[in-house]
């Protein structure tokens, strides 16, 4: 009897990951500035790269 409950359960489960697996986000949600970063994806820097220089603070140089 247990068997019979709990495939229902789990094939019923099952169903609904399937159908509610197909939703989507709207690209409000998905273009928003303050998202989370949950797969360690690199926002674009500003900086370009070339040659740079290091600035030395005045109390260093005497």
């Amino acid at each position: 009897m247990n068997t019979i409950i709990f495939g229902s359960i789990a094939l019923i489960s099952l169903y609904a990951f399937f159908k509610l697996s197909k939703l989507k986000a709207s690209s409000r949600q998905l273009k928003r500035n303050d998202r989370i970063n949950r797969f360690d994806h690199q926002p674009k820097e500003n900086i370009i790269e070339g040659d740079s220089e290091e600035i030395k603070d005045s109390d260093d140089e005497k």
